[in-house]
């Protein structure tokens, strides 16, 4: 999907919230639905009443796997370096949009409207310091958790920079043990192990 960088991975994978799309399936469900009421009504009518049934029944076909496909390519990427957001809006228009977390400014996230509030969904907006570029991320669940996390991340990020540049070798190692999956975590506690039985030998 995204090609990563080095020792890059990703935390959290965001989608736009599924109920939202409710008016669309919706929609596939009323050209169902009439099909079906005047099926026999088409069929009778020789092949312009068939061509017309099958034409429904493809318009909504296509409108739910269309709705789908974007909704399964359209996403917000935080990973442990930046934040990527890939902007599906056909089968053949993707954009791609990345802000490290060193360039990231501010981050809103808004709640509006009653089905918002009630359902706890919303907006996230994500911009530089010069706003050249910006993230708008619509219709996600909780914005504003997802706008804490990533400042988190965000602090993080430049806190373990920091502490490399300022000799902390502890708090960088720290910092970098939150990147690491199982089975490195396991080699890293058995040199620290070995390390700690050697030191305590002195």
């Amino acid at each position: 999907m995204v090609l990563l960088k080095e020792q890059e991975r990703v935390i959290t994978t965001i989608r736009r919230y599924g109920p939202t799309l409710f008016g669309w399936f919706f929609l596939v469900m009323v050209l169902f639905v009439i099909d079906a009421f005047f099926m026999f009504w088409l069929f009778a009518h020789n092949w312009w009443g068939q061509t017309l049934f099958l034409l429904g029944i493809l318009t909504g076909l296509f409108i739910l796997v269309r709705i789908l496909f974007i909704w399964q390519k359209n996403v917000l990427l935080i990973t442990t370096h930046r934040v990527i957001d890939i902007d599906q809006r056909g089968f053949f228009d993707k954009t791609v949009s990345e802000i490290p977390y060193d360039q990231i400014e501010d981050v809103f996230g808004r709640i509006k409207g009653f089905f918002g509030t009630i359902l706890r969904y919303g907006d996230l907006t994500i911009q530089t310091g010069i706003g050249k570029v910006q993230i708008i991320a619509h219709y996600i669940k909780h914005p504003v958790q997802v706008q804490q996390e990533i400042n988190e991340r965000r602090e993080r990020y430049l806190s373990r920079y920091s502490a490399r540049f300022s000799g902390d070798v502890a708090e960088a190692v720290i910092d970098k043990i939150y990147e690491l999956e199982i089975g490195d975590l396991q080699k890293v506690w058995s040199v620290v192990q070995k390390q700690m039985i050697k030191l305590e030998k002195k």
